[in-house]
Order: C-alpha cells, then structure tokens, then sequence
C-alpha cells in the first residue's frame, strides 16, 4: 500500500511540476528580423544624411561706384574714390538638387543707393532735355557734393557653390567645409528717389548745403550684369549698367560697381 501511494506521490509531484514549468514560459511572438534592421538603419540613415535645401540670408553691399560714358571706363567725369555705392536686402539661394549643393539658382529683393561726385568742381543741370555738368560758381565741397539715385533692385544669378557638408558622428552635428562660391546673372532695378547734395561755404565762411530734389531725366528703370566671386560670407562683386542713366543725353552714361558683398544667416 506505501508503495502505491508513493508512485501516486511522485506521479502527481512531475505532473504538477510540468504543468508550473509549462506556465512559467511566455508565448514567443515571431519577429520579422530583416524588417526590425531594415527600420532602424533607415531611421539611422535619413538623421546623419545630407540634404541641401533652399536657404535665406541677409545680403549687404558696398564699394565704389562710377559711370561708363559711351561704355569708356577710363578719364570719368566723376572721382573714382569719391563715388560709393551701397546695397541691401534679402536673398534666398535655391539649390537645383537635394543630394548636391554645387548649382543653385539665387534671387532677392534689395534696396540700392548710387552716389556719384563729379570732378573739377562741377554739379549737375538741366539743359532743356538732358542732364548734363557744368562747373558750380562756388567752391564747392568735394567730400559732400554728390549726385545720388535710389533704387529697387531684383538680382538673379546662378549660383556655383563647391562647398561641401557632412555628418561628424563624434559631435552629432553637421560640419560645413566652405570652398570657392561664384555666380554670374543680371539684375532689374527701379528708380525711386533723384537728389543732388550740393555743399559749399559762403562769403562769410558758413557752410551750405542743398538738397536739390527731381526726376532729372533719370530713367526709371535700370538693368544689367553682375558677378561675384568668394568663399564663405565674403565675396568680391560687380555690376554693369545696361541702361543709359539720363534720357536723351547725347552721350550714354552707365553705373558700374565693384566692391564686397557680406551674407548673413546662411
């Protein structure tokens, strides 16, 4: 009768054994291994890869102005170191490919001021039709005597840029490494203010100032060529007037700038 019961005892023991072994074990769910790696190096990729997208930045320029009479550079009418130029506004670059940022077009909105000093102590008239110098009965003030144009300007160019971009993992941040960045276009300009700064002293040594207001037989609009060329935020430019400043002047006389172009916020 032990004997029974013992055999009972142990069949009953293994069985409850079995059945606790049994529950103690989870249910596996089958995993689709390919597709768990698949996601996270997908996930991985898309966070460290470059992506070039268009970007906007605040555009400043300055350097020296002049006028190109019957498109002759040399003998001006107006001092070369005495004529500035300055120009702002912003601009937005627009890289032509995600993947690279070599080529890109590049256009904005700026506000231009063109002031040119005229030599051998002469100012602008008007003769009849035309804008034309005639030498002032004053001594004339050279550093403050200025013929001055404002404008609206639309520049657009192509943009060449062979920087390059890349993902430093150590630091988790993207590294720009800045190279050579030039383009070449045009620009469309309207003429929104004339002025002629006119300072001398007079017979009691007391210092003048005019400001003579006008159309001036400016045209309205202006339009050109223009380059730059750099690296970085800083770069060389140049522009070329296509159109005559004056209407009806016997001789054409056309801007041309050349001077430092600065972005921010790239």
């Amino acid at each position: 009768m032990k004997k029974v019961l013992l055999v009972l005892a142990v069949i009953f023991i293994g069985t409850a054994v079995k059945a606790q072994t049994n529950d103690s074990i989870p249910e596996v769910e089958e995993i689709d291994i390919k597709e768990t790696v698949y996601k996270y190096v997908g996930r991985t990729v898309k966070d460290t890869t470059v992506v070039y997208k268009p970007t906007t930045s605040f555009q400043v320029r300055f350097g020296f102005v002049n006028m190109a009479k019957d498109n002759q550079f040399a003998n001006s009418d107006f001092g070369y170191m005495r004529s500035t130029g300055f120009e702002f506004g912003v601009v937005q670059r627009r890289p032509f490919s995600k993947e690279s940022n070599l080529l890109g077009i590049k256009y904005g909105l700026t506000l231009s001021y063109n002031s040119v000093a005229a030599t051998d102590n002469r100012v602008f008239v008007l003769d009849g039709n035309q804008t034309v110098l005639q030498t002032s009965p004053q001594n004339l003030r050279k550093a403050h005597t200025f013929f001055r144009n404002s404008y609206v300007n639309i520049p657009i160019a192509l943009d060449f840029d062979f920087s390059t971009k890349e993902y430093n993992s150590a630091n988790r941040k993207f590294i720009t490494k800045d190279r050579i960045n030039f383009g070449l276009g045009g620009y469309v300009a309207y003429n929104i203010n004339s002025k002629q700064f006119v300072s001398y002293k007079d017979a009691n040594g007391y210092k003048i100032t005019e400001k003579q207001h006008g159309k001036w037989n400016v045209n309205d609009f202006d339009y050109g060529l223009m380059a730059y060329v750099g690296k970085g935020d800083i770069k060389l430019y140049g522009k070329y007037g296509l159109a005559p400043v004056f209407k009806n002047n016997i001789q054409d006389q056309k801007y041309w700038t050349l001077g430092i172009q600065i972005e921010l916020g790239n």
